[in-house]
């Protein structure tokens, strides 16, 4: 008979406890035990497809019960098991010695409702003791914990295979304080079928704005030690399907000369893995740009000033040439950067979890994609008893929630306690879909979007545990996509209002420079890294993050230098000799590509007048000369002149600028009169000296 392999892990150890039935607590380590609490409750019980903190009949105010099992809640009979539970006495009152009961529930917890129906529950059961131990007083404020050997052949289950309700109660005297409603997964029998799980991980670097990581940066991510190095190590040789972010490739392409065995470590880990998809752009948030107002997704395009990053753009991009982002011309980027790769599934949006509303999927439709991956509790099955749907007419996948929680729990876990209530909930959960009759008996994981090493530290043992397991079978994205799709619907939900306007600003801010773009000679030299910006600040990643305020300012910020970087330079006073004159105006391009500005001078009186407006073109990084001509209606005096450019269309471009205009136009007359002095003193000058030499002559 298979079995789950045990995990005989230490049970969970607490400040001041100390050895025998009961353990006494120490005030100082209160909030570190109320956090260990909270986290074993919180991977315990599974409720509306995602873990919560269990929801318990506290019979008294402010006193809760969690546990964590010996060997991921796996019973076999025959085999020792154990419990840890934890009391947490937050009322305002000490707790008298108490028994810990551990009690088997004839309850049927065979379908995926059924098993959250007593999860959710709070009311008390009958059934059969299989543990029991004393529990000391605890004090106000204290958590105590406690060890309870489980004897499965009192339970009085019959020899069935699957998930099994327990119910653990503390118990003073005076009645029961506080229950908890668990569930394990009992091994009395074979297995009936096997479960197909598929497990997605995403290869991101999560909290990065970069459009392209550079030398130094890619180094360290791909270092043994890195995000990205670990995340290699703990997914080679597995199951497990990549959803990759075009970066990545991006990256080690562009910079493969800089770095030394980047392409050798991409070409070993993700082009001989057997199951991987590309996420969008710096996987860009989807559902929030079309939730912020925009009717079409931003495309990172494949233009770049940068040589090797457009090859290796053109070269991705071409690796996926059915993704939404087409491939580019032949003619216009440089040759691509080999690329041995070639993403297993195409055209496939991941939105975030719980994110898509009603007006998100024709989006994606129009955008180019085919199909979804999307969480259970935006599909109408809440409960992700499918793993393969059609929703109107595209072809979708639902993962699910709860196992998805479970497992990425069990990938950060600190300690083996953790770890193994983590994997008791994923068990369970998947032993339920091996059983009910409505499911299609497979169902999909995702794991963490923002993951970094941290919180991968337990990846490569949780994979290892599932593919280990005899009644499930690891497979890859593409074999459960392959079931018979059953038609299902959107169960409409929408991002936080403060995120969306985030997500708006940069979108506006992006459609700026789209406009701005227009005086270039090639605008997507302009418009592709900024967009590219841009949908790296849209990671998903950036969802549960602090900083991400931060990051948009910053976006920001780079995007309003992008749009003043076409300017215009003369920033010192302009003198004008005369009452008509050419006036020079030195103008700035900034771009790597030449523009074609339109260019207005406006006095802001009548004293000078200017024709204007003129068109200028500059060279990429070079100046140039916008000539005016202007007449001074004023003999003399400073007009103040409002400059600024624009686009063909008239769209402003960058910030007006003020320059002053000296005019000397009474410098004409002065030396005209002054010519004709001189002129007149030179002919007197000569007849008296004609008439000297005369009189000198005659005498």
């Amino acid at each position: 008979m298979g079995h789950f392999p045990a995990i005989d892990s230490p049970s969970l150890r607490i400040a001041h406890m100390r050895a025998g039935p009961s353990e006494s607590r120490g005030r100082k380590s209160y909030f570190a035990k109320i956090a260990a609490v909270s986290l074993i409750a919180s991977l315990l019980v599974v409720i509306s497809g995602a873990i919560v903190t269990p929801t318990e009949a506290a019979l008294m105010d402010g006193v809760a019960v969690s546990s964590s099992f010996s060997r991921s809640g796996v019973l076999t009979p025959g085999v020792p098991a154990t419990v840890t539970i934890l009391v947490a006495n937050d009322s305002p009152q000490d707790l008298a010695p108490a028994t810990v009961s551990v009690t088997a529930i004839d309850e049927p917890v065979s379908t995926l409702a059924e098993l959250d129906a007593w999860l959710t529950s709070t009311a008390g059961a009958r059934g059969n003791e299989i543990g029991t131990a004393d529990l000391a007083a605890t004090q106000q404020g204290e958590v105590s914990a406690i060890s309870v050997n489980l004897d499965a052949s009192t339970s009085g289950w019959d020899s069935s295979w699957g998930p099994r309700a327990l119910l653990i109660t503390v118990d003073t005297g005076q009645g029961v304080i506080a229950r908890e409603h668990a569930a394990v997964l009992y091994e009395g029998g074979a297995a009936p079928g096997v479960a197909r799980l598929a497990v997605v991980v995403p290869v991101v670097v999560p909290y990065s704005t970069d459009p392209v990581f550079s030398a130094d940066t890619l180094t360290t991510l791909i270092a043994p030690t890195g995000d990205l190095g670990r995340l290699a190590h703990a997914t080679q040789g597995t199951t497990a399907t990549l959803a990759i972010d075009p970066r990545i490739p991006v990256s080690v392409l562009a910079n493969g000369p800089q770095v030394a065995g980047a392409e050798t470590w991409w070409d070993r880990w993700v082009s001989q893995h057997t199951g991987s998809f590309l996420l969008a752009y710096g996987d860009a948030d989807l559902a929030g740009q079309v939730e912020a107002g925009a009717t079409a997704l931003l495309d990172p395009g494949y233009r770049d000033a940068s040589t090797p990053v457009e090859a290796a753009l053109a070269s991705v991009f071409r690796a996926d040439s059915a993704a939404a982002t087409p491939a580019p011309p032949t003619s216009a980027p440089p040759t691509p950067t080999t690329l041995t790769w070639s993403p297993a599934m195409r055209s496939m949006a991941w939105p975030a979890a719980n994110s898509v509303s009603a007006e998100v999927m024709p989006v994606l439709t129009s955008s180019g994609y085919t199909s979804a991956l999307l969480s259970s509790a935006n599909v109408s099955d809440g409960l992700g008893a499918l793993a393969s749907v059609r929703i109107g007419n595209m072809p979708g996948l639902v993962s699910n929630d709860a196992i998805s929680a479970a497992l990425v729990h069990a990938s950060a876990a600190a300690t083996d306690d953790e770890w193994g209530t983590a994997m008791n909930t994923a068990l369970v959960r998947l032993a339920t879909y091996a059983l009910d009759p409505e499911s299609q008996h497979a169902t999909i994981a995702t794991l963490s979007r923002s993951a970094t090493a941290d919180t991968t530290g337990r990846l490569a043992q949780t994979l290892s545990a599932i593919a280990a397991v005899p009644w499930l079978s690891a497979q890859g994205l593409t074999e459960i996509s392959s079931i018979p799709a059953r038609d299902a619907s959107l169960v409409s939900r929408s991002e936080p209002a403060d995120r969306l306007t985030d997500i708006s600003r940069l979108l506006k801010k992006s459609a700026d420079v789209a406009e701005f773009a227009t005086i270039a000679e090639t605008p997507e030299l302009v418009t592709h890294p900024e967009t590219r910006r841009v949908m790296s600040t849209l990671g998903v990643g950036w969802i549960t993050n602090s900083d991400w305020p931060r990051a948009v300012n910053a976006t920001l910020g780079q995007l309003a230098s992008t749009l003043g970087s076409v300017r215009v330079a003369t920033d010192s006073d302009i003198n004008m000799i005369g009452s008509s004159a050419t006036l020079p105006l030195s103008i700035e391009n900034g771009l790597d590509t030449p523009v074609t500005v339109v260019v207005t001078a406006a006095p802001r009186n009548s004293k000078l007048v200017i024709t204007s407006p003129v068109v200028v073109k500059v060279e990429s990084r070079a100046q140039a000369v916008a000539r005016f001509s202007a007449e001074a209606r004023v003999s003399n005096g400073s007009v103040l002149v409002d400059t600024w450019l624009a686009t063909a269309s008239g769209q402003p471009i960058g910030t007006q600028r003020v320059i002053t205009i000296n005019v000397h136009a009474d410098w004409e007359t002065a030396g005209l009169v002054s010519l004709a002095i001189v002129f007149v003193g030179l002919v007197v000058a000569g007849i008296l000296r004609t008439r000297r030499r005369k009189k000198m002559q005659g005498s």
